[in-house]
């Protein structure tokens, strides 16, 4: 009979576990979602994301361990909601419910520099008319790089040489953000990070003109 009790005792400390393990927000992987540093109390939900002039971007919004009835995922750009006919997907497991959403921009913008993007949600809350009853969030601060080709007369004339390709933004950038758009140039010109030279806020590579003439992704 006791050990019967004890059985019960720790199905039940199991089950209150489980029902009590909080709503839990984040964003889905993405490499150009970076953290602060240092990381400042208080700014654990915000990322920093490095995008460039033009790029198109996917952002995914997670809720772990909500439960029903699940309330709407809201978005914001600034602050001002942003509607989108796509619908999230919701998965049930073991009583409680996961949530996936997306946020797509098109043609990133050098004005968009500093835009704050936000998901969020509260457990319970479905009431449509008021956007400022959620309190859960994560948010993404966009960091917007532009892209300059610089060209020299005799390169211009001759269509031979070196071109310098500058990747710019209009502040400067914290450890995290330094080397992911190091990774990106890499990515796009197939050079070594130590091929990028930086001064105050803009990084640089040198180019033959033949490898870029071909390369999508610069031109």
């Amino acid at each position: 009979m006791m050990a019967s009790s004890m059985a019960f005792a720790v199905m039940l400390l199991s089950v209150t576990t489980v029902l009590s393990v909080p709503v839990q927000m984040d964003w889905g992987v993405n490499p150009d979602l970076v953290n602060f540093h240092p990381i400042q109390q208080g700014t654990e939900h915000i990322k920093l994301m490095v995008v460039m002039v033009g790029d198109s971007i996917d952002l995914e919004c997670r809720v772990a361990f909500a439960t029903h009835p699940v309330s709407e995922i809201r978005w914001k750009i600034n602050g001002d909601p942003e509607i989108k006919p796509e619908k999230p997907i919701m998965r049930t497991k073991n009583g409680s419910v996961f949530v996936e959403d997306h946020l797509k921009i098109d043609k990133i913008t050098e004005e968009m520099h500093g835009s704050t993007v936000s998901c969020e949600y509260a457990g319970g809350q479905n009431d449509s008319s008021d956007w400022n009853a959620y309190s859960g969030r994560v948010e993404a601060v966009l960091r917007v790089f532009r892209l300059t080709i610089e060209v020299s007369e005799i390169v211009c004339d001759t269509c031979e040489g070196d071109l310098k390709l500058v990747f710019k933004e209009n502040r400067a950038g914290t450890r995290n953000v330094e080397k992911r758009i190091k990774d990106k140039i890499t990515e796009v010109t197939a050079l070594k990070p130590d091929d990028i030279s930086v001064d105050n806020f803009e990084y640089s590579v040198t180019l033959p003109v033949d490898t870029i003439k071909d390369n999508d992704a610069i031109l």
